[in-house]
């Protein structure tokens, strides 16, 4: 969108095609960050621009067909919900995307008490339905685990957004229910440049972080009505050590 945009201003018509219904990707799934502003504004202002702008001509739903040229003279055909557009042009700006890791760990799927750091948000941007009483009892603790899916043979690197995640919303809780005891199970912190005071001011407000091994991963079970998180086996072995 701010590309499109960009070059919008520099006199140059754009073609945007957004496989989705509606503009904002990933941005409309985030609803606060974690110095609090909220970016759900921006996007709106985003869009509302880009709908706008005389040199911007926006498909939503859109597939591209074929795509055919070279450097300065492209051709490209997009359907758009049955019809095909056949658009000139001469530069290409792919936007890849991203999508949010579902686990197979954890009980995930099986357990609606066991989300995501995104479904997490989602829930306590709503005002903190995570935390209202439940059947008269609120969550005893929320636990989170770090590192889920990653760093490991199958997916080696570091995402570098999983850290500052898991301490923006453990800041959200601590925000909306200050008693509420918040446990950060972790590999290694890596809350990157200025992100490094937000750790520090969880640790402030409360939020406990716990560090573990890579052979030595949480466990997670379900006792009756809750869950239970706690170290692997072999960790416990050294524990009683």
């Amino acid at each position: 969108m701010t590309a499109a945009l960009s070059l919008a201003n520099q006199g140059f018509d754009v073609y945007v095609a957004e496989k989705e219904n509606e503009l904002g990707g990933n941005l409309r799934r985030i609803h606060y960050l974690l110095n609090g502003e909220r970016p759900q504004n921006e996007l709106v202002r985003l869009r509302g621009e880009i709908d706008q702008h005389s040199r911007i001509r926006l498909f939503t739903g859109a597939v591209i067909k074929s795509m055919a040229g070279t450097v300065g003279s492209f051709n490209t055909r997009i359907s758009v919900r049955g019809e095909t557009i056949e658009v000139t042009h001469g530069v290409v700006i792919i936007a890849t995307g991203a999508k949010e890791y579902q686990p197979r760990e954890y009980l995930y799927g099986q357990e609606r008490k066991v989300m995501t750091q995104r479904e997490l948000e989602l829930q306590l941007a709503s005002g903190g339905d995570l935390l209202r009483p439940e059947n008269g009892r609120r969550p005893k603790t929320v636990v989170m685990i770090q590192c889920v899916g990653s760093r490991d043979k199958e997916k080696p690197y570091c995402s570098r957004v999983c850290c500052a995640e898991a301490i923006k919303n453990a800041l959200r809780i601590k925000a909306l229910s200050p008693h509420t005891p918040v446990y950060v199970l972790y590999r290694d912190i890596r809350t990157y440049g200025f992100k490094e005071s937000y750790y520090t001011k969880a640790r402030q407000q409360g939020v406990v972080f716990v560090r573990f091994e890579e052979d030595s991963k949480p466990e997670v079970s379900r006792n009756d009505a809750a869950l239970r998180a706690r170290p692997s086996r072999r960790r416990r072995r050294r524990f009683n050590r």
